[in-house]
């Protein structure tokens, strides 16, 4: 093809025809660019396929992410509702002489969850340099909500909540000083089983430990509805999202 127009030129050239001669190098130019252009574009699209496949890929990972969240939502807030229904029958009693003291002890305890939220798959999207997203905008944009709006407030919750079992603490172990603790076996405790029995059956009877209690109640009620909520947003965010995945290109 090069040789052809070559000879072109050349006879051009020779008959000493410039008008034609210019003519026809500039078409053979057009020819050039519009050759450019076409491999250009045939590189884009290759590029674009290629990326569509990397999104896809990240995007069932997220899913896979997303349903593994999901899953300790529920897990946590069993846990809750499981911590309500011994504090809420631990309060209820009347007469706790039936109570050992370590089991006393173990009554009067709350905690927190911290879940640990799966961010990687999200971290490969959100440094993937893809910025042109085609059929996956709307899942993009769910998934950008999840991660970047809704895990820091639900974060956020579940700090609270670390935040007030500290604080709980504190009134056992450095403000309150008529029980010592035994908090395993391995320490030995100065204080007598039926002196601390005494004075943990008093304390239960003042405002303070009841109202821990009844303050760690709440929290796991709020707690069992956020997850429960996150819960059900996932589902349906990690359905629409596989169904589009589903699409046949």
């Amino acid at each position: 093809m090069i040789n052809f127009f070559r000879k072109i030129r050349k006879q051009l050239a020779d008959q000493n025809k410039p008008l034609k001669y210019f003519r026809y190098a500039l078409g053979e130019i057009v020819l050039v660019m519009i050759g450019i252009l076409l491999a250009l574009q045939v590189n884009n699209w290759n590029e674009a396929r290629k990326d569509q496949q990397e999104l896809k890929n990240i995007l069932q990972s997220i899913t896979a992410d997303m349903k593994v969240d999901a899953q300790n939502m529920k897990w946590a807030s069993e846990s809750h509702k499981e911590d309500n229904e011994r504090i809420k029958s631990f309060l209820n009693h009347e007469d706790y002489s039936g109570f050992t003291r370590d089991s006393l002890e173990q009554s009067l305890e709350i905690w927190y969850i911290l879940i640990d939220y799966r961010m990687n798959s999200y971290y490969m999207l959100r440094d993937s340099g893809i910025t042109e997203f085609g059929r996956y905008a709307d899942a993009v944009t769910e998934i950008k909500v999840y991660y970047d709006l809704l895990i820091p407030e639900i974060k956020s919750y579940e700090e609270d909540i670390r935040r007030s079992v500290q604080e709980s603490e504190q009134f056992w172990l450095l403000e309150q000083n008529t029980y010592e603790f035994i908090k395993g076996n391995e320490l030995r405790s100065q204080q007598s089983d039926e002196a601390a029995l005494t004075a943990l059956t008093r304390l239960l009877k003042s405002p303070i430990p009841r109202n821990i209690l009844k303050t760690s109640f709440r929290n796991n009620k709020k707690m069992m509805s956020q997850y429960d909520w996150f819960g059900e947003y996932i589902d349906e965010e990690v359905k629409e999202i596989e169904d589009v995945l589903r699409v046949v290109d």
